[in-house]
């Protein structure tokens, strides 16, 4: 019944018949109200049916009409005054409906965000998407506008690298030192961020710039760019007051669309505060779920480390730098002996290096390429997607990092930090068919094969919906070229890469979950470890495993098949395994990753209810040793396990939801042991054992489940916070959302067995007149920005 008044209400709203319209929402209220039983049953439901089906839709998107706000905004009015009217006994309602119905409060308050979603993004959306029409930079040509955000994220990706060492201990290097939040941030104050933040927040809203130009000037892009044509006095992101608000503008549109996000897809609820001293309306978004969204977070965080962590070691067991530097630097040279005497940018068209010598430079290409191989399934490594082998996907980026890292080693020996003129050989606008066609030489490849290669890391003028910066760092400038820049391909995350060739070309990728299940029950199979350096698997005490396959028609005559039995004591486990992606947006970890979790979780039901109904064929199909009586439902623990972290550690329905090497740990690797660094000596002492009791048992699991190790030192080194969008005038609101940050580094405080000392936030320095400008343009203070901060 609700999917046939979702249905009315979406072709209603199509044929503008607002009336019919109202009466459907109605119709779909009383649904859910009549459904509503327990108070633990009800998750917003209709407030997530209403995002999710698109029947709310998204006001700052630019299909978004001045009358879709009119009417949506009418219907949700007129649909607030008439439930509270129904529970208003003062008021007769009898003739619409039975004097006893009351509307649950929770409904209500599901009207109530979305009004209030409405009525605050719509309003941002206008302002905002005003400011970037009407603010100088926006009036620039189109090269020079794309030109001016890729150059300055170049350089300040340069500056962070030029000042590395002010942000990590020099004696010990733990990866993490960049993600913890300890730098004021310059929107607000006694609000932190860090370095990683700052570099983040820097790429979403060039990200937002990037897809505002191409949409605004997707009919006029040239066939091609001359270099002289390119008006290079105008491409000069420091010392501009109208390029630093612009900036502003994209961070703002950043924070509206992450946050609008996270309302759709129930991360956050709305609530309206009236008016600050200013008489500025507030909005507040707070967590919707806690746990849900620190799991979130915490996956993030685990994901950063271990690929973190393989880097470090990677560099220190594999990479000889002065080796890779000497042939980088004859390559330097090489690049820098075929430029035009006079040219403001770098040209690679007369670069066509030896073979040999471009291939053993490639070596921090491949750690990062060997990094994702080692964390990625070989499913997905071999898979083909749309005649583009992933693998040679990889490959193909190594190419391109390389030669991004040749053109910034040569940019460094001929750009001069006072002559903000010269920064522009920090980039090169480059022709496509020079990447493809050097990639073919190189590698041997088919041209056209290194055609299709080159193309999954354009971002298109047209149809780029689907593209981000992240995964397509090549600019287009023109149809025939791009904009090449070292810093967008070295923050290209090669796991989101991958993910998208799988959405973008609606890949099925369920075969992974056969490998998926064999490799998990072949881990658990062979035993666990104890300390540090033991080598050999013992069998787990109190536990035994399945290994037949267990398949048959059930109670209900249907067919059911086990994934993972195991017996712990007297208690049985159903495991479900569900072979996941990693997800890096809202969307599709709630519209498909989340539909994978909660298809395990019903499925889980159904098999412990078969287990007690279809004893005798249970009991006999197993390899392991069962009681004559079936478990009863208090004696049966069903999890539900992702190779995601996404969703660790969850609780629903009575079903646990982790992921496998959280899972795995629990019985392969109880000991969890610290290192201690003492000059050249290394200490390992075990610093928790996991069986409390020397061997595992139920209760204990059913607790290290929901709060494991694997997530233990990042959950206690976080901590909440509100993030604020800025707020530039008074035709602005304001807007605070909730949010995680990581305040202390975990892996040190692992590593060194020390109590946890809270980072303090570095606060701006007092900047005298003679230091050099902050702005980066080489001259001092009192001679650049102190100037205009005094007009």
């Amino acid at each position: 019944m609700v999917k046939d008044i979702i249905n009315q209400i979406k072709d209603a709203y199509e044929n503008r018949d607002w009336k019919k319209c109202e009466f459907n929402l109605f119709l779909l209220i009383m649904s859910y109200n009549t459904d509503i039983r327990e108070v633990e049953k009800y998750n917003h439901n209709l407030k997530h049916t209403l995002f999710r089906t698109n029947i709310i839709r998204n006001p700052i998107s630019v299909k978004y009409t001045s009358e879709d706000y009119k009417y949506t905004r009418q219907i949700l009015a007129n649909i607030l005054k008439l439930v509270k009217s129904i529970n208003n006994h003062d008021i007769d309602t009898s003739e619409l409906i039975r004097k006893e119905v009351t509307i649950d409060d929770r409904i209500i308050q599901d009207i109530c965000d979305v009004a209030i979603y409405i009525e605050c993004f719509y309003h941002m959306n206008l302002v905002n998407s005003k400011r970037m029409d009407e603010c100088k930079i926006s009036s620039l040509p189109f090269v020079e506008q794309l030109m001016n955000v890729v150059l300055f994220y170049q350089d300040q990706a340069r500056l962070i690298m030029d000042n590395y060492n002010e942000y990590v201990d020099k004696d010990f290097i733990t990866g993490m030192e960049l993600s913890v939040s300890n730098k004021q941030v310059t929107h607000y104050e006694n609000l932190s961020c860090s370095v990683t933040d700052n570099i983040e927040s820097n790429l979403e809203s060039m990200n937002q710039i990037v897809h505002y130009l191409f949409f605004k000037n997707k009919k006029n892009i040239k066939e091609r760019v001359e270099k002289t044509d390119i008006k290079f006095e105008l491409i000069h992101p420091y010392e501009d007051r109208e390029f630093e608000m612009y900036l502003y503008i994209a961070l703002q549109r950043h924070l509206l669309c992450k946050i609008e996000e996270g309302v759709r897809y129930g991360y956050y609820s709305a609530k309206k505060i009236r008016k600050d001293e200013q008489e500025i309306p507030i909005y507040s978004f707070c967590f919707e779920s806690d746990e849900k969204y620190k799991a979130r977070y915490i996956g993030i965080l685990r994901r950063e480390y271990q690929y973190r962590n393989h880097a470090i070691l990677n560099c220190i067991n594999k990479v000889d730098i002065y080796a890779t530097n000497k042939k980088m630097q004859v390559l330097v040279n090489e690049l820098i002996s075929v430029q035009i005497e006079g040219s403001l940018i770098l040209d690679l068209d007369k670069f066509h290096p030896d073979k040999r010598i471009f291939k053993s430079a490639e070596t921090a290409s491949k750690v990062k390429q060997e990094i994702v191989k080692m964390l990625t399934k070989d499913y997905y490594l071999e898979s083909n997607i749309k005649g583009v082998k992933i693998k040679d996907l990889l490959c193909a980026y190594g190419y391109l990092y390389t030669l991004s890292e040749i053109l910034y080693w040569a940019s460094g020996q001929l750009i001069n930090e006072k002559k903000q003129e010269t920064y522009a050989k920090e980039l090169s606008i480059v022709d496509i068919s020079y990447l493809s066609g050097e990639l073919s030489r190189i590698y041997d490849f088919n041209i056209d094969y290194a055609d299709k290669m080159i193309d999954r890391f354009v971002f298109h003028e047209k149809k780029n919906n689907d593209d981000d910066i992240f995964a397509q760092p090549l600019l287009k400038i023109s149809k025939s070229q791009v904009i090449f820049s070292q810093a967008l391909l070295d923050q290209v995350n090669l796991d989101r890469v991958i993910e998208r060739q799988f959405i973008r070309y609606d890949k099925k990728y369920s075969e992974v979950g056969v490998i998926f299940q064999s490799e998990f029950l072949e881990i658990l199979g062979r035993g666990y470890k104890g300390k540090f350096f033991d080598i050999k698997y013992k069998p787990i005490p109190n536990f035994s495993l399945n290994t037949n396959k267990v398949e048959y028609v059930a109670f209900d005559g249907k067919d059911v098949e086990f994934d993972v039995i195991s017996v712990l004591g007297d208690y049985l486990i159903l495991t479900e395994l569900k072979a996941l992606m990693t997800s890096y947006d809202f969307k599709d970890l709630e519209v498909k990753r989340k539909g994978s979790v909660e298809k395990a979780v019903q499925q889980l039901k159904r098999r412990a209810k078969s287990v007690v109904c279809d004893w005798e064929k249970f009991k006999e199909l197993v390899s392991i040793q069962l009681p004559d009586k079936p478990f009863d439902e208090e004696h049966i623990i069903m999890v539900a396990c992702t190779d995601a972290f996404d969703f660790t550690p969850l609780r629903y329905d009575n079903v646990y939801i982790t992921d496998d090497s959280t899972y795995l740990k629990y019985f392969t690797n109880p000991y969890i042991d610290s290192i201690e660094l003492k000059a050249k000596d290394v200490n390992v002492r075990n610093q928790i054992q996991l069986w409390k009791k020397g061997y595992p048992y139920a209760q204990e699991f059913k607790e290290y489940l929901m709060n494991p190790d694997t997530i233990r030192l990042f959950n206690e080194n976080i901590e909440k916070h509100n993030v604020v969008v800025p707020v530039m005038d008074k035709s602005d609101v304001g807007i605070f959302c909730e949010d995680y940050r990581l305040v202390y580094d975990p892996v040190m405080a692992m590593v060194s067995g020390k109590k946890k000392e809270k980072y303090k936030i570095v606060k701006k320095k007092k900047i005298y007149p003679n230091d050099l400008c902050p702005c980066g343009s080489g001259r001092k203070y009192k001679n650049c920005c102190k100037n205009k901060k005094d007009k």
